[in-house]
């Protein structure tokens, strides 16, 4: 068991919880996230990618406060370290530190994936501030920027490690 009490409840994303995902798609989530064509397109695409499979390697959680969903999580097991490849709150919810929580929470309770998170990373985009300062209140840190795509885009890494470290001092 973690040392932490779980705050959140973590299912995984279903049929029954689309609904809600979907729903929380408006303008901003959009221009940050480029989930132009929806979530389930996004989803059904890493879960159907080959050497992946749902629940060992790959997961995505809906995430509940109380009886309430909040927020959606998506995230891989590649080379040893956790990819976030998405974190989405309702919009009723954004700039509340849900974000940063949630993040704390996948982070240290190894009962939402059944493993301890050691090594994590994840892509923000420049303009995305309130994921930056998520995920920097959560113990990531910004490692370095490169062009892709859709642009400049930002890498940061979280090493269980180095936070534990730094708490100590």
């Amino acid at each position: 068991m973690s040392k932490n009490k779980m705050k959140y409840i973590w299912h995984d994303y279903d049929p029954n919880t689309m609904q809600y995902v979907e729903s929380w798609l408006d303008e901003n989530a959009i221009q940050f996230t480029g989930l132009e064509e929806g979530f389930r397109p996004f989803y059904e695409y890493w879960v159907n990618e080959d050497g992946f499979v749902l629940g060992q390697n790959i997961w995505c959680k809906v995430v509940f406060e109380h009886d309430e969903p909040f927020a959606v999580a998506a995230f891989c097991l590649y080379e040893n370290t956790i990819k976030i490849m998405e974190v989405l709150v309702k919009p009723e919810k954004r700039g509340q530190g849900k974000g940063s929580e949630l993040l704390k929470e996948l982070l240290n309770c190894k009962e939402i994936i059944g493993f301890q998170i050691y090594k994590s990373e994840a892509v923000i985009y420049p303009n995305n501030l309130a994921s930056q300062k998520a995920f920097e209140k959560a113990g990531f840190k910004h490692h370095h920027s490169h062009k892709d795509a859709d642009g400049d885009s930002m890498i940061y890494f979280y090493n269980h490690n180095e936070v534990q470290y730094e708490a100590s001092r």
